[in-house]
């Protein structure tokens, strides 16, 4: 019943500030519980699927996440020209794609065949338009957490989808029509850095770009909440895992204080500490595509199902 409560509240609170002040909403809420809800994600995933995985395909995975790190890295330092960094960045991405999609195909060539149309899709998207293609990605990053969720809620799998529909689907698409028309009319917020995060530079004088961004910054608020709320419950506090993390008190404490130190950086340089936090945010974010395919397999479906059956909520 409490989490019944503060989840509508959440959701109430979260719509109407994505109405009101979207870009504030976006900024503050992504210079408070960002790197948190990077550390705790990464966490759940670990807890989750570290034996579950073929260790040759961890490796991989873990490989081209780094070299995905590393590219953020030294685009931010002109290492490497930023433009070149980002097309190689959206490269590894595809090759996380890639090491998926041959896993599955190994299993099932049928299933397989979505890996490979995520891969053509991706591959069209990089050739045609990197910067459309990364902006898409970051608004679909925020839909992942249906996916976890169906994933270990199979037995209310259907009730489940719904739930979902409503809160990740229609409720979005109510505020974005809410922004063409609205009731109360509120003066329109003017910050390009942030607009930027959801919308491409050729779409923002487009008249769907602010209704677009308010909806999109709902559904952050909503990935944020279901990564901090509910997949903090639903991580053991022992598992195998492939890195040695802290014990919850302490994890917790140390996500707290990083998290404070991060919210004063942004307050000071919005953007350079932006492009620090991308660094980290891009390891769990391009790590969510390569594990969902992966779940889409039945024989890892089964394994998973089974692994979960023996956790307590």
């Amino acid at each position: 019943m409490n989490l019944t409560f503060w989840g509508s509240a959440m959701i109430l609170v979260s719509g109407l500030s994505a109405i009101a002040f979207p870009l504030t909403t976006y900024a503050l809420t992504l210079a408070t519980f960002g790197i948190a809800h990077v550390a705790i994600e990464l966490r759940y995933i670990d807890s989750q699927f570290h034996s579950q995985l073929d260790p040759k395909i961890e490796i991989r995975l873990v490989l081209l996440l780094l070299s995905i790190a590393i590219l953020r890295c030294c685009g931010i330092f002109g290492t490497i020209e930023p433009n070149i960094a980002h097309l190689l960045e959206l490269g590894c991405g595809l090759g996380l794609v890639l090491v998926a999609t041959h896993h599955l195909w190994t299993i099932d060539w049928r299933r397989g065949t979505l890996g490979i149309i995520i891969a053509c899709v991706l591959g069209v998207g990089i050739v045609r338009d990197p910067i459309v293609t990364s902006i898409i990605f970051a608004i679909v990053h925020n839909l992942t957490p249906i996916g976890f969720i169906l994933q270990r809620q199979e037995l209310k799998s259907q009730r489940t989808l719904w739930l979902c529909g409503l809160v990740f689907g229609l409720i979005p698409l109510l505020i974005l029509l809410y922004q063409f028309s609205p009731i109360f009319p509120l003066p329109l917020e003017a910050n390009s850095i942030y607009l930027s995060a959801f919308i491409a530079p050729a779409w923002q004088q487009l008249s769907i770009a602010y209704p677009l961004f308010s909806a999109v910054a709902f559904i952050q608020c909503l990935h944020y909440a279901v990564v901090i709320g509910l997949f903090s419950r639903w991580t053991p506090t022992q598992t195998d895992s492939f890195i040695p993390w802290l014990a919850p008190k302490y994890f917790y404490l140390s996500i707290c204080t990083i998290s404070v130190i991060f919210l004063i950086a942004f307050g000071h340089s919005f953007i350079l500490t932006r492009a620090f936090y991308g660094v980290v945010a891009s390891i769990h974010a391009w790590l969510e595509i390569p594990l969902l395919i992966i779940l889409t397999s039945r024989k890892q479906h089964t394994r998973t199902t089974h692994q979960i059956s023996k956790i307590p909520d």
